[in-house]
């Protein structure tokens, strides 16, 4: 049922209007009249009606410019105005104006109705996007989340920067160019707790949810997951004065603190960073770990208030994270192994006796390595758990490096298989698309296409895995279709020139010389003298 209102100086059209709605049946609640123009806009503003019927011609402020006001303040009611076909030039200035219909008078018992079931049809269409957008809302919050984590896990683990960050802030409802990081973790527990591991499983995962809402209460940020006892939180900011981020900073998490006391008992410490351009979050994310490391007795501990020796501090090696991942994927042992050398000796150099801080190292890098398997191959667990407690357990840090090593090493042999097959597949498809298509006009970059490479990586990899480029190669497969052909007779020089996939007889004439020291024709006359196929080129 819609909300009708109708203004008109002449009560027989009210009249007949109400007439018409109570006698058809037609969806439809009167809720108010109107006699001027003035009245209406006063009138509307304490009903809101859905539709209303506006006569164009009334005392004092005409229906045209009522319907302006009206517009102004409420956009989504519907206008069908009424007018005498005298002042029809009126009704083509409403209809600028967005009304959905007119009426003439006298009125018409079925334009009536059809204007009012024309106006139910929009209402009804605007609420079922409005029902669909909500529920997409309900959807995206439920997710959001998820993304959030997901989000900060990649960009720290995986090294990804984005370009276009206005696509993440449209999603977040945040401004992400600039911030700090904010690591939360909790602490050792009572020794009396530790064989309590259900329980203490427990208490995390309630201190994390608890926290989750907590700090999305009090300031806008994107948290990430519970991983290995911690919580990465990104906290954006505006301002340009560091010491200003930073008294801010601590105020924030003092009052997380004193909200999350009041929740859960359990022992935790924050760590701050120092705010920088998205890009280097990194950056700040390692201060913040320092800051946990270097202040081991404080609650809260910034980064710029550790009285820290000159140049002791060096930021974590995403780079050769990276690169070491890179040369893994690609089956270069050695080379990976160096490159693991080195981000092994910053752990080492950076975390001395913590030997905890090298084993949540490593696990985050098995991570990462297992999530780049995950693209190449489903359901294959290349790294098994006993080897990951088996890195738990010992807390000999060459010891921990030789486990590791051994992994790595079985991970070689498996990656190289994968690689192996993969390159066979692709392989078999190049070449099966290759041999159905070399009569027709293909060029490399076809080729390419059909198996989702650029045009400059499968130019590398097609000569990598045939020893010929692609040119050579085609050129190489007509030729010898075309000494196939030329063995019956019944098919002229000419055809086989199409049927190999050149348009030019001399141009294909040129190309088989070069490959055969002879034309087509003397290969034919060859093959004729002999009485069988020539045998070499």
């Amino acid at each position: 049922m819609i909300r009708l209102f109708i203004a008109d100086d002449e009560q027989i059209v009210i009249d007949s209007i109400k007439f018409i709605i109570e006698k058809n049946d037609v969806k439809a609640d009167i809720i108010g009249f109107a006699k001027s123009g003035r009245e209406a806009i006063e009138k509307v503003e304490i009903l809101k009606p859905d539709v209303v019927f506006m006569d164009i011609k009334m005392p004092g402020i005409d229906g045209i410019e009522a319907i302006k006001q009206i517009k102004e303040r409420h956009k989504d009611i519907i206008f069908v105005i009424i007018t005498a076909y005298e002042y029809f030039n009126y009704a083509k200035e409403a209809i600028d104006l967005g009304v959905l219909d007119y009426l003439l008078k006298p009125l018409n018992r079925n334009k009536v109705v059809e204007a009012i079931k024309k106006a139910i049809e929009v209402i009804e269409k605007r609420r079922e996007a409005m029902l669909k957008e909500l529920e997409l809302k309900e959807k995206l919050n439920k997710i959001i989340p998820y993304l959030e984590g997901q989000f900060l896990y990649t960009t720290l683990f995986s090294g990804i920067t984005y370009d276009d960050l206005s696509f993440y802030e449209e999603i977040f409802g945040i401004k992400l160019q600039r911030g700090y990081a904010m690591i939360v973790t909790v602490d050792d527990v009572d020794n009396n707790l530790k064989g309590q591991t259900l329980k203490l499983s427990i208490d995390k995962q309630n201190f994390y949810d608890h926290f989750k809402t907590i700090v999305k209460n009090i300031k806008k940020c994107l948290v990430g997951y519970f991983f290995i006892d911690k919580v990465f939180v990104y906290f954006p900011v505006v301002e340009e004065d560091s010491f200003e981020i930073k008294n801010d900073s601590i105020e924030t998490a003092q009052k997380i603190i004193e909200a999350i006391n009041q929740k859960v008992k359990i022992p935790y410490r924050i760590g701050i960073g120092r705010a920088y351009n998205f890009e280097n979050i990194l950056k700040s994310y390692y201060e913040a770990e320092m800051a946990l490391k270097m202040e081991k007795n404080e609650l809260i501990a910034h980064f710029d208030d550790i009285a820290m020796p000159q140049n002791r501090f060096k930021p974590y090696p995403i780079n050769k994270e990276r690169l070491f991942i890179d040369r893994l994927m690609a089956g270069d042992l050695q080379g990976s192994f160096t490159i693991f050398n080195e981000i092994y000796e910053w752990m080492v150099l950076e975390y001395q006796e913590d030997v905890d801080k090298i084993k949540s190292k490593l696990i985050e890098i098995i991570g990462v390595i297992k999530r780049n398997l995950s693209y190449y191959v489903e359901e294959e667990k290349f790294i098994e758990n006993r080897e990951l407690e088996e890195i738990l357990k010992i807390n000999d840090v060459d010891k921990i490096k030789f486990i590791f090593i051994n992994t790595l090493k079985n991970l070689f042999d498996s990656i190289k298989t994968i690689n192996k097959e993969k390159m066979d597949t692709l392989m078999t498809k190049i070449i099966r698309f290759i041999e159905n298509n070399f009569n027709k006009d293909i060029t490399l970059d076809d080729v390419a296409k059909e198996v989702n490479m650029s045009y400059h990586y499968f130019s590398k990899f097609f000569k990598d895995q045939t020893g010929k480029n692609f040119v050579d190669y085609l050129t190489n497969l007509r030729v010898t279709k075309a000494r196939e052909l030329l063995e019956d007779e019944s098919v002229s020089i000419k055809e086989v020139c199409y049927k190999v996939g050149y348009s030019d007889p001399n141009y294909f004439s040129k190309i088989f010389k070069k490959a055969t020291g002879m034309t087509p024709t003397e290969y034919r006359l060859a093959i004729y003298k002999k009485g069988g196929v020539v045998g070499g080129e």
